[in-house]
């Protein structure tokens, strides 16, 4: 416990009547004299434990940066989305839907099953039609997957 010296100067506090008494029973307990004294003691204790200055771990412009980044991925992530929806309904699901919009009366499993057979040719020539020169190079009457790690 310091002692008041010779050099002090007055400062204000206006707790609530209840906290006021919490504090002199803390003070009481502790061995002070004077609440003020308690006062003074816990706020330098307390002003040693807690670390005033703040360190910001990147600067704004970096931030706008990173913010910019991840705009960018998220904007390719939708791009990429849409299309594997559009590719979804392209495929077998879409063949379905259009089958069964043209029979209004309904379809069994094995007209749905015998039409996808039916019209599978026509479905793989257009994938194939879409994936030439990205994925799949056609040398003369064959398909060739193209194997974009290894390309020179």
């Amino acid at each position: 416990m310091s002692e008041l010296g010779d050099d002090t100067q007055a400062a204000m506090c206006y707790p609530s009547g209840q906290q006021y008494q919490q504090w002199k029973k803390w003070a009481d307990e502790r061995g002070y004299n004077s609440v003020s004294r308690f006062m003074i003691d816990m706020i330098e204790a307390g002003s040693k434990q807690i670390d005033f200055s703040v360190a910001y771990d990147d600067e704004p412009r970096e931030l706008r940066h990173q913010r910019n980044d991840l705009k960018q991925e998220l904007d390719e992530a939708r791009r990429r989305i849409d299309r594997l929806e559009s590719q979804l309904y392209q495929g077998e699901r879409q063949a379905i839907v259009d089958f069964l919009e043209e029979r209004t009366e309904g379809a069994t499993f094995g007209e749905i099953v015998q039409h996808l057979v039916d019209d599978a040719p026509a479905r793989v020539a257009g994938q194939l039609d879409r994936m030439e020169g990205e994925d799949v190079l056609i040398e003369g009457s064959k398909y060739v997957y193209l194997d974009q790690d290894n390309e020179s």
